[in-house]
Protein backbone atom coordinates (compact mmCIF):
# COMPACT_ATOMS: atom_id res chain seq x y z
CA UNK A 1 0.00 0.00 0.00
CA UNK A 2 1.41 3.03 -1.04
CA UNK A 3 -0.93 5.67 0.73
CA UNK A 4 -0.29 9.90 1.46
CA UNK A 5 2.57 9.65 4.37
CA UNK A 6 1.27 13.02 5.28
CA UNK A 7 -1.65 15.09 5.51
CA UNK A 8 -3.61 18.01 6.91
CA UNK A 9 -6.51 18.68 9.49
CA UNK A 10 -7.63 22.29 9.12
CA UNK A 11 -4.30 23.94 9.52
CA UNK A 12 -2.22 21.30 10.53
CA UNK A 13 -0.12 19.16 8.70
CA UNK A 14 0.35 15.40 10.40
CA UNK A 15 2.89 13.11 9.79
CA UNK A 16 6.88 12.75 9.36
CA UNK A 17 8.48 16.09 10.26
CA UNK A 18 5.95 17.83 11.28
CA UNK A 19 4.79 18.82 15.00
CA UNK A 20 2.98 15.51 17.21
CA UNK A 21 -0.87 16.33 16.82
CA UNK A 22 -1.92 16.11 20.44
CA UNK A 23 -5.74 14.93 20.88
CA UNK A 24 -7.47 15.75 24.11
CA UNK A 25 -10.39 13.20 24.19
CA UNK A 26 -13.08 14.55 26.53
CA UNK A 27 -15.05 11.44 25.20
CA UNK A 28 -17.52 10.48 27.78
CA UNK A 29 -16.34 12.25 30.88
CA UNK A 30 -18.89 14.98 30.22
CA UNK A 31 -21.25 12.94 32.07
CA UNK A 32 -23.98 13.62 29.66
CA UNK A 33 -23.85 16.95 31.14
CA UNK A 34 -23.55 19.73 28.69
CA UNK A 35 -22.30 22.38 30.68
CA UNK A 36 -19.17 19.64 32.36
CA UNK A 37 -18.34 19.08 28.42
CA UNK A 38 -18.07 22.94 27.33
CA UNK A 39 -15.90 22.78 30.64
CA UNK A 40 -13.72 20.41 29.73
CA UNK A 41 -13.56 21.98 26.15
CA UNK A 42 -12.47 25.11 28.57
CA UNK A 43 -9.69 22.87 30.16
CA UNK A 44 -8.11 21.58 26.50
CA UNK A 45 -7.98 25.11 25.16
CA UNK A 46 -5.94 26.29 28.44
CA UNK A 47 -3.88 23.11 28.17
CA UNK A 48 -3.04 24.57 24.41
CA UNK A 49 -4.22 21.02 23.25
CA UNK A 50 -4.10 20.64 19.56
CA UNK A 51 -8.08 19.45 19.48
CA UNK A 52 -10.44 18.32 22.10
CA UNK A 53 -12.72 15.36 20.69
CA UNK A 54 -15.71 14.13 21.67
CA UNK A 55 -18.03 11.06 20.87
CA UNK A 56 -21.00 11.10 19.20
CA UNK A 57 -23.49 8.03 19.29
CA UNK A 58 -27.10 6.66 19.98
CA UNK A 59 -27.23 3.88 22.77
CA UNK A 60 -29.76 2.49 20.67
CA UNK A 61 -27.81 2.02 17.81
CA UNK A 62 -24.85 1.30 19.15
CA UNK A 63 -26.05 -1.20 21.39
CA UNK A 64 -28.22 -4.10 21.20
CA UNK A 65 -30.16 -5.89 23.87
CA UNK A 66 -27.40 -8.78 24.31
CA UNK A 67 -25.14 -6.30 24.35
CA UNK A 68 -22.30 -7.24 27.23
CA UNK A 69 -21.06 -4.33 30.13
CA UNK A 70 -17.10 -4.47 30.41
CA UNK A 71 -15.44 -5.00 33.41
CA UNK A 72 -14.74 -1.36 33.19
CA UNK A 73 -18.61 -0.29 32.25
CA UNK A 74 -19.81 -1.70 35.66
CA UNK A 75 -17.44 0.93 37.51
CA UNK A 76 -20.15 3.16 35.76
CA UNK A 77 -22.96 1.37 35.92
CA UNK A 78 -25.49 2.85 38.28
CA UNK A 79 -26.90 -0.25 39.28
CA UNK A 80 -26.26 -3.86 38.48
CA UNK A 81 -29.44 -4.48 36.47
CA UNK A 82 -28.49 -1.35 34.14
CA UNK A 83 -27.74 -2.02 30.58
CA UNK A 84 -24.74 -1.55 28.23
CA UNK A 85 -28.07 0.78 26.25
CA UNK A 86 -29.03 2.08 29.21
CA UNK A 87 -25.49 3.35 30.43
CA UNK A 88 -25.11 4.35 26.82
CA UNK A 89 -28.06 6.89 26.62
CA UNK A 90 -27.01 8.42 29.87
CA UNK A 91 -24.34 9.34 28.11
CA UNK A 92 -25.40 10.79 25.48
CA UNK A 93 -25.45 14.33 24.42
CA UNK A 94 -27.97 15.66 21.43
CA UNK A 95 -27.35 16.91 18.13
CA UNK A 96 -28.14 20.12 19.11
CA UNK A 97 -25.89 20.05 21.95
CA UNK A 98 -23.26 18.98 20.14
CA UNK A 99 -23.96 21.50 17.29
CA UNK A 100 -23.69 24.37 20.14
CA UNK A 101 -20.73 22.44 21.89
CA UNK A 102 -18.78 22.43 18.93
CA UNK A 103 -19.49 25.96 17.92
CA UNK A 104 -18.30 27.10 21.52
CA UNK A 105 -14.97 25.06 21.23
CA UNK A 106 -14.45 27.08 17.99
CA UNK A 107 -15.53 30.08 19.68
CA UNK A 108 -12.29 29.11 22.10
CA UNK A 109 -10.08 28.90 19.35
CA UNK A 110 -9.62 25.03 19.63
CA UNK A 111 -9.96 22.31 17.04
CA UNK A 112 -12.82 20.02 17.54
CA UNK A 113 -13.86 16.84 16.28
CA UNK A 114 -15.64 13.31 17.12
CA UNK A 115 -15.53 10.02 16.99
CA UNK A 116 -19.18 8.55 15.30
CA UNK A 117 -20.28 4.95 15.69
CA UNK A 118 -22.91 5.02 13.52
CA UNK A 119 -23.71 6.50 9.63
CA UNK A 120 -26.40 9.38 11.33
CA UNK A 121 -24.02 10.11 13.70
CA UNK A 122 -21.20 10.56 11.21
CA UNK A 123 -23.78 12.73 8.50
CA UNK A 124 -24.22 14.92 11.28
CA UNK A 125 -20.83 15.54 11.98
CA UNK A 126 -20.00 16.57 8.50
CA UNK A 127 -23.33 18.86 8.95
CA UNK A 128 -21.82 20.83 11.42
CA UNK A 129 -17.94 21.11 9.62
CA UNK A 130 -15.68 18.72 12.00
CA UNK A 131 -12.55 18.63 10.08
CA UNK A 132 -11.61 15.13 10.81
CA UNK A 133 -13.09 11.71 11.96
CA UNK A 134 -11.99 9.68 14.47
CA UNK A 135 -12.44 5.53 14.44
CA UNK A 136 -12.89 3.53 17.23
CA UNK A 137 -11.07 0.06 17.80
CA UNK A 138 -14.80 -0.83 18.55
CA UNK A 139 -15.35 0.07 14.64
CA UNK A 140 -12.46 -1.42 12.61
CA UNK A 141 -14.43 -4.19 11.57
CA UNK A 142 -17.90 -2.28 10.70
CA UNK A 143 -16.79 -1.65 6.96
CA UNK A 144 -20.25 -0.15 5.82
CA UNK A 145 -19.47 2.39 8.20
CA UNK A 146 -15.53 2.84 7.39
CA UNK A 147 -16.83 3.17 3.98
CA UNK A 148 -19.20 6.06 3.97
CA UNK A 149 -17.37 7.76 6.44
CA UNK A 150 -14.06 7.47 4.15
CA UNK A 151 -16.22 8.62 1.25
CA UNK A 152 -17.12 12.50 2.81
CA UNK A 153 -13.07 12.62 1.87
CA UNK A 154 -11.89 14.06 5.40
CA UNK A 155 -9.10 12.68 7.37
CA UNK A 156 -10.06 9.84 9.34
CA UNK A 157 -7.88 9.03 12.32
CA UNK A 158 -7.64 5.36 13.49
CA UNK A 159 -7.30 3.49 16.62
CA UNK A 160 -6.20 -0.35 16.05
CA UNK A 161 -7.13 -2.00 19.27
CA UNK A 162 -8.58 -5.42 19.88
CA UNK A 163 -7.70 -6.02 15.94
CA UNK A 164 -5.21 -8.02 14.32
CA UNK A 165 -2.66 -6.63 11.07
CA UNK A 166 -4.70 -8.50 8.43
CA UNK A 167 -7.84 -7.31 9.84
CA UNK A 168 -5.96 -3.76 9.97
CA UNK A 169 -5.19 -4.23 6.93
CA UNK A 170 -8.53 -5.34 5.29
CA UNK A 171 -9.93 -1.94 7.15
CA UNK A 172 -7.42 0.44 5.62
CA UNK A 173 -8.73 -1.19 2.51
CA UNK A 174 -12.30 -0.68 2.62
CA UNK A 175 -11.08 3.29 3.14
CA UNK A 176 -8.57 3.49 0.31
CA UNK A 177 -11.32 1.60 -1.72
CA UNK A 178 -13.51 4.92 -1.69
CA UNK A 179 -10.97 6.76 -2.40
CA UNK A 180 -9.65 8.71 0.66
CA UNK A 181 -6.46 8.46 1.62
CA UNK A 182 -6.32 10.80 4.15
CA UNK A 183 -5.58 8.37 7.16
CA UNK A 184 -3.46 7.45 10.11
CA UNK A 185 -3.31 4.68 12.56
CA UNK A 186 -3.22 4.62 16.53
CA UNK A 187 -1.74 2.01 18.55
CA UNK A 188 -4.04 1.04 21.07
CA UNK A 189 -5.09 -1.33 23.57
CA UNK A 190 -8.41 -1.38 24.18
CA UNK A 191 -9.10 -1.73 28.15
CA UNK A 192 -9.49 1.35 30.62
CA UNK A 193 -7.04 1.86 32.25
CA UNK A 194 -3.99 -0.62 30.91
CA UNK A 195 -0.90 -1.50 32.70
CA UNK A 196 2.63 -0.58 30.99
CA UNK A 197 3.33 -4.46 30.11
CA UNK A 198 0.03 -4.07 27.78
CA UNK A 199 1.16 -1.37 25.88
CA UNK A 200 3.19 -2.38 22.81
CA UNK A 201 4.34 0.94 21.62
CA UNK A 202 6.95 -1.20 19.40
CA UNK A 203 4.01 -1.76 17.61
CA UNK A 204 3.58 1.94 15.96
CA UNK A 205 6.41 1.32 13.93
CA UNK A 206 4.97 -2.06 12.62
CA UNK A 207 1.94 -0.47 11.24
CA UNK A 208 4.65 2.89 9.73
CA UNK A 209 6.59 -0.05 8.14
CA UNK A 210 3.02 -1.62 6.90
CA UNK A 211 1.21 0.62 5.40
CA UNK A 212 3.32 3.71 4.92
CA UNK A 213 0.86 6.20 6.85
CA UNK A 214 1.05 8.68 9.75
CA UNK A 215 1.28 6.62 12.92
CA UNK A 216 0.51 7.47 16.49
CA UNK A 217 -0.88 6.05 20.17
CA UNK A 218 -3.89 6.31 21.82
CA UNK A 219 -2.92 5.95 25.27
CA UNK A 220 -5.74 4.40 28.14
CA UNK A 221 -2.32 3.80 30.51
CA UNK A 222 -2.78 6.30 33.82
CA UNK A 223 0.06 9.37 33.62
CA UNK A 224 1.80 10.38 31.00
CA UNK A 225 5.27 8.86 31.06
CA UNK A 226 4.08 6.34 28.26
CA UNK A 227 2.15 8.95 26.06
CA UNK A 228 5.37 11.01 26.10
CA UNK A 229 7.92 7.57 25.46
CA UNK A 230 5.48 7.37 22.13
CA UNK A 231 6.24 11.02 21.07
CA UNK A 232 10.40 9.78 21.87
CA UNK A 233 9.52 6.62 19.90
CA UNK A 234 7.81 9.07 16.57
CA UNK A 235 4.36 9.34 17.45
CA UNK A 236 2.99 11.75 15.02
CA UNK A 237 -0.67 11.76 17.02
CA UNK A 238 -1.55 10.88 20.56
CA UNK A 239 -4.50 10.91 22.26
CA UNK A 240 -5.38 10.87 25.84
CA UNK A 241 -8.71 10.83 27.81
CA UNK A 242 -8.72 13.81 30.65
CA UNK A 243 -11.26 14.64 33.68
CA UNK A 244 -11.66 16.44 35.96
CA UNK A 245 -11.99 14.72 38.59
CA UNK A 246 -10.07 11.09 38.73
CA UNK A 247 -12.23 10.10 41.65
CA UNK A 248 -15.22 10.68 40.00
CA UNK A 249 -17.65 7.82 38.84
CA UNK A 250 -18.08 6.78 35.81
CA UNK A 251 -16.37 4.28 32.77
CA UNK A 252 -13.35 6.33 32.16
CA UNK A 253 -12.56 8.69 34.77
CA UNK A 254 -9.83 6.83 36.04
CA UNK A 255 -8.04 6.25 33.00
CA UNK A 256 -7.96 9.34 32.47
CA UNK A 257 -5.48 12.43 33.52
CA UNK A 258 -6.30 15.08 35.23
CA UNK A 259 -5.93 18.97 34.71
CA UNK A 260 -2.32 19.43 35.86
CA UNK A 261 -1.31 16.43 33.66
CA UNK A 262 -3.06 17.31 30.33
CA UNK A 263 -1.03 21.09 30.75
CA UNK A 264 2.18 18.88 31.65
CA UNK A 265 1.73 16.45 28.83
CA UNK A 266 1.74 19.21 26.41
CA UNK A 267 4.53 20.75 27.85
CA UNK A 268 5.84 17.45 27.55
CA UNK A 269 5.34 16.56 23.93
CA UNK A 270 6.87 19.98 22.81
CA UNK A 271 9.57 19.50 25.11
CA UNK A 272 10.64 16.03 23.78
CA UNK A 273 10.02 17.46 20.13
CA UNK A 274 12.56 20.04 21.03
CA UNK A 275 15.07 17.92 22.72
CA UNK A 276 14.91 15.17 19.54
CA UNK A 277 16.55 18.11 17.55
CA UNK A 278 18.67 16.99 14.18
CA UNK A 279 19.87 13.82 13.56
CA UNK A 280 23.02 15.76 12.19
CA UNK A 281 25.90 15.45 14.97
CA UNK A 282 26.68 19.06 15.19
CA UNK A 283 28.22 21.33 18.21
CA UNK A 284 25.66 24.05 19.14
CA UNK A 285 26.04 27.21 19.52
CA UNK A 286 25.33 26.52 23.58
CA UNK A 287 28.68 24.63 23.66
CA UNK A 288 30.69 26.76 22.29
CA UNK A 289 32.14 28.14 25.42
CA UNK A 290 32.40 25.05 27.09
CA UNK A 291 34.63 23.48 23.76
CA UNK A 292 36.84 26.49 24.59
CA UNK A 293 37.24 25.78 28.82
CA UNK A 294 37.07 21.96 28.50
CA UNK A 295 38.70 20.45 25.40
CA UNK A 296 42.37 19.91 25.72
CA UNK A 297 45.06 21.26 23.93
CA UNK A 298 49.32 21.02 24.15
CA UNK A 299 50.50 22.99 26.97
CA UNK A 300 54.40 22.83 28.08
CA UNK A 301 55.59 20.65 30.98
CA UNK A 302 58.34 22.18 31.87
CA UNK A 303 59.87 25.41 31.45
CA UNK A 304 61.08 25.80 27.37
CA UNK A 305 63.90 27.89 26.74
CA UNK A 306 64.11 30.03 23.56
CA UNK A 307 65.94 28.36 20.87
CA UNK A 308 65.31 24.31 22.30
CA UNK A 309 64.12 21.43 19.85
CA UNK A 310 60.97 20.40 21.37
CA UNK A 311 60.35 17.22 22.36
CA UNK A 312 57.96 14.88 23.61
CA UNK A 313 59.09 14.82 27.14
CA UNK A 314 58.32 18.48 26.92
CA UNK A 315 54.89 18.20 26.26
CA UNK A 316 51.33 17.64 28.18
CA UNK A 317 47.50 17.66 27.35
CA UNK A 318 45.63 19.89 29.35
CA UNK A 319 42.61 22.09 29.17
CA UNK A 320 41.80 24.71 27.66
CA UNK A 321 40.79 24.16 24.14
CA UNK A 322 41.92 27.42 22.69
CA UNK A 323 45.58 26.05 21.80
CA UNK A 324 47.22 23.39 19.56
CA UNK A 325 44.67 20.15 18.92
CA UNK A 326 46.44 17.08 20.33
CA UNK A 327 46.39 15.36 17.21
CA UNK A 328 48.79 17.88 16.04
CA UNK A 329 51.12 16.61 18.49
CA UNK A 330 53.98 15.43 16.15
CA UNK A 331 53.65 18.81 14.13
CA UNK A 332 54.83 20.53 17.36
CA UNK A 333 57.77 17.77 18.30
CA UNK A 334 61.11 18.77 16.85
CA UNK A 335 60.19 22.30 16.09
CA UNK A 336 62.37 25.15 17.65
CA UNK A 337 60.84 27.46 20.24
CA UNK A 338 60.16 30.79 18.69
CA UNK A 339 60.31 32.09 22.59
CA UNK A 340 60.69 30.96 25.97
CA UNK A 341 57.53 29.53 27.10
CA UNK A 342 56.77 29.16 30.64
CA UNK A 343 55.45 25.56 32.36
CA UNK A 344 51.96 24.90 32.10
CA UNK A 345 51.45 27.36 29.48
CA UNK A 346 49.34 26.64 26.51
CA UNK A 347 51.53 26.12 23.35
CA UNK A 348 50.57 28.42 20.73
CA UNK A 349 51.52 28.21 16.81
CA UNK A 350 53.57 31.71 17.18
CA UNK A 351 55.81 30.24 19.92
CA UNK A 352 57.21 27.85 17.39
CA UNK A 353 59.48 28.06 14.56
Amino acid sequence: MNLNREFKIGSRFLGSGHPCFIIAEAGVNHDGDFEKAKKLVDLAVSARADAVKFQTFSGDKLASKDALLATYHKKGAISEKETLKDLLKRLELSFDQQRELFTYARQQGIMVFSTPFDEESADFLESVGVPAFKIASFSLTNYPLLAHIAEKKKPMIMSTGLHTIGEIEEAVRVIQETGNTQLALLQCTAHYPIKVHDVHLKVMETLRSAFQLPVGYSDHTTGITITLAAVALGANIVEKHFTFDQASFGVDHDASISPAELHALVQGVRDIEAALGTSVKIIPEIEKEIQRVHRPSLVSRTDIPAGVVITAEMLVIKKPGTGIHPKDWRWVVGRRAKTAIEADRLILPGYLE
